[in-house]
């Protein structure tokens, strides 16, 4: 379920299911680490649960309160609860105007481009698409904020430089010897960029740039299933960043999730920002040109 109507309120996650214990407590969630059991022993069943009726997104804080009051809960019993449900991570806050990503370009040929792409729709994007590379064609539309960088092993040099200039944040996804890779998210003159990652690699293995070279052009493969998993880590990360929240921060700064199907297991590999790298001062210097 996706909410894509502006929140005026706290809203109680939809993903959070509402129980009952035999003694009349209530209980959001069930899972094992994070259900949170309301300690209400003041309020019966029924006041509580009309209580999480009104975290429906459309009820300002201070209306929260005061309905509340109606059913006779004190401010301070009010506002304790929603601390408490707000701490355990379910509820959903209204958007900070500062921070917004309306605009995203998908980038890349494959079934990673193709499933992203589905998937940023039912998030309520409109995602446009670009499918390959020419020095004289700009990829994303003018004021993209999001690029993802799908399918191909290696990208070309040229295009991350020229998302680095632009300052164009971008995200790259694909698999590596059949394990999904996600990230790094670069964010140009914030964190590390592709070229780091090379620079790094390049300095544990002298042959990479060589082998690197011929990545160039070609397509990671993965059974349905890995390609499916693979999107699906995508996509959590993707509504990590398009939420722009101080409590999810996105796994991929600096760093790419790694997915092994046959393992079962996820890594998170570091790729920090490269001493040799001019990454930063590239967009620091697009970025004084501009103004």
């Amino acid at each position: 379920m996706t909410t894509t109507t502006p929140l005026r309120g706290p809203m109680l996650h939809p993903r959070v299911t509402t129980l009952v214990r035999p003694s009349g407590t209530v209980q959001l969630g069930w899972d094992p680490e994070r259900a949170l059991v309301l300690e209400t022993t003041e309020l019966d069943t029924g006041t509580v649960l009309a209580f999480l009726r009104l975290l429906d997104g459309l009820q300002s804080r201070p209306q929260i309160i005061w309905r509340a009051g109606e059913f006779g809960i004190s401010p301070e019993r009010t506002v304790a609860l929603l601390t408490a449900i707000d701490r355990a991570g379910l509820l959903l806050q209204p958007e900070r105007k500062q921070a917004k990503i309306r605009s995203i370009t998908v980038h890349g040929l494959g079934p990673l481009s193709d499933a992203v792409t589905i998937g940023l729709r039912r998030m309520g994007f409109r995602p446009s698409r670009s499918r390959t590379f020419r020095p004289e064609v700009v990829v994303g539309v003018p004021g993209c904020d999001l690029v993802v960088l799908t399918d191909a092993l290696m990208i070309d040099p040229r295009l991350s430089v020229d998302l680095v200039l632009r300052r164009v944040p971008h995200l790259q996804v694909r698999v590596r010897d059949g394990i999904g890779v996600v990230g790094p998210l670069v964010l140009p003159g914030q964190t590390s960029c592709l070229r780091c990652a090379d620079l790094t690699r390049a300095g544990l293995d002298h042959d990479w740039p060589h082998l690197a070279a011929q990545l160039l052009g070609r397509t990671g493969h993965a059974s349905p299933a890995g390609v499916a998993a693979t999107t699906a880590l995508a996509l959590g990360e993707l509504e990590a960043i398009v939420e722009c929240s101080p409590r999810r921060r996105p796994a991929t700064l600096d760093a790419t999730m790694e997915l092994d199907l046959d393992s079962h297991e996820l890594h998170r590999r570091p790729w920090p920002p490269h001493p040799e790298c001019g990454c930063r001062t590239l967009a620091g210097h697009r970025a004084e040109v501009a103004r």
